[in-house]
């Protein structure tokens, strides 16, 4: 019931509060119209049941205007013409002043109030206080000029009474739904702030990072095309400072295609498209980057990937996660370390874990693992980071409608395990060679 409400109602972010108030007030308008006619008719009052359908049929029509051919202004404008000329029609034919009519202007008014752009409240507000006035007046003046309908108290009693309740329920679900938009709008507002709040505190985190990261192997690579400049160099020193100069860079790569991933990811630019990927395939990139930079530093890194394991994913998005859990892992690793990547299937999920036996993540550091913190701690070679791969592995890993969590081990060291849907490859087109199943 309560989405079938919502469509009659119209999407929120396709009309704005004002005009479903309209959609509402029309609709509960046509219900308590309709219930209103054999009330009428109780009361021997059919002219007053026939334009009670007439008008309840006229709500119907605006309603569709409005809500289904998107002419909201048009169909506000008759509204209150007709609201008026109803309002005056049945203070005429329902007894004037002895009857109800004096209770469903003031509910008139404040379905103007609601329904009516606030540029033209100078128009209707007055428009219902005058036909009000002026028809109280006429009465007035002129003693008879509109009849009492009542063949009896008992009838006019039965008329007042019904014409509460039905008024004060229109106001109670015309003033229920404003508040719960109201409501749900702010919470909704509550929340954009607080992302933007995040945003923004994350930008000024990474713009200190950038301009504080980069600074370094733009400072090296300056220095070591001076000294090349300057001094003939041994070979075995230029191979070193190669060595180093190529870490580095490898380091800031991947730091900025962090940056830049997170960045799309804000800006709402990053499609996840689905695919059945051969794990061993789509990560084998992602090994041989992870094993060049895991040799210079001395860590092993052993693979566990059986051919014909596979996964429902987006190939970029499971790389950037599977490339910073090992570049993590690397970092927290001492010099004679191991690190292994296994992928598994329980059922119809398949589970990567990246295990390494390094100095593991301490307690304090545990709660806010994938928020970002840049300054929390260094590598086990000084290196820094951003702090931003593991939130992007989180971020993604949700989008891929997986799962990630991590445990300290038992004896020492952290596992990573990545849950994704997994996937049936008949037959892998692509045999992976005897020299890539070997491990370092």
């Amino acid at each position: 019931m309560v989405r079938y409400w919502k469509w009659l109602m119209g999407n929120e972010h396709a009309f704005t509060l004002e005009v479903r108030i309209f959609h509402a007030v029309c609709v509960l308008l046509v219900l308590c119209l309709l219930i209103s006619v054999p009330v009428a008719y109780g009361l021997h009052i059919p002219h007053l049941a026939l334009m009670l359908v007439i008008v309840s049929s006229i709500a119907g029509v605006l309603y569709y205007l409005s809500r289904f051919k998107g002419f909201h202004q048009l169909s506000a404008a008759i509204f209150q013409v007709f609201l008026c000329l109803g309002l005056a029609a049945n203070y005429y034919y329902n007894s004037g002043v002895n009857g109800p009519s004096y209770a469903m202007f003031l509910l008139a008014f404040l379905v103007s109030v609601l329904t009516t752009p606030t540029r033209q409240y100078f128009i209707w507000l007055p428009v219902n206080m005058l036909i009000l006035t002026g028809l109280i007046t006429l009465e007035l003046v002129i003693p008879g000029s509109i009849r009492n309908t009542y063949l009896s108290e008992t009838d006019r009693y039965i008329d007042l009474v019904a014409t509460y309740f039905i008024t004060a329920g229109f106001a109670f679900f015309i003033a229920s739904y404003v508040r719960t938009a109201y409501n749900r709008q702010r919470e909704q507002l509550i929340a954009q702030s607080a992302a933007l709040h995040e945003a923004n505190d994350t930008k000024n985190k990474l713009l200190s990072i950038l301009g504080h990261d980069l600074k370094e192997p733009l400072a090296s690579l300056q220095g070591y095309l001076q000294l090349l400049s300057d001094f003939d160099m041994e070979e075995e020193e230029r191979k070193e400072m190669n060595e180093q100069l190529l870490l580095m860079t490898k380091s800031a790569s991947l730091m900025l295609s962090n940056i830049l991933a997170w960045t799309n990811k804000q800006g709402h630019s990053i499609q996840v498209d689905l695919r059945n990927l051969s794990v061993k395939e789509t990560l084998w990139p992602v090994i041989q980057l992870s094993r060049s930079i895991s040799h210079k530093k001395q860590i092993s890194l052993w693979l566990d990937l059986p051919e014909n394991i596979s996964v429902k994913a987006d190939s970029q998005m499971l790389e950037l996660i599977v490339r910073n859990l090992l570049m993590n892992a690397i970092k927290f690793t001492p010099a004679d370390g191991n690190i292994w990547l296994s992928a598994k299937t329980d059922g119809m999920i398949c589970v990567l874990e990246v295990k390494d036996d390094g100095i593991g993540i301490p307690g304090a550091l545990r709660s806010h693992i994938f928020s970002i913190n840049p300054g929390s701690r260094r590598g086990t070679a000084s290196e820094k980071g951003t702090g931003l791969g593991l939130r992007l592995c989180k971020e993604f890993t949700e989008m891929l409608e997986g799962k990630l969590t991590f445990k300290n081990n038992d004896d020492k060291g952290t596992t990573f395990a990545l849950e994704l849907p997994a996937a049936n490859i008949p037959g892998i087109a692509s045999e992976i060679n005897q020299e890539k199943a070997e491990t370092s």
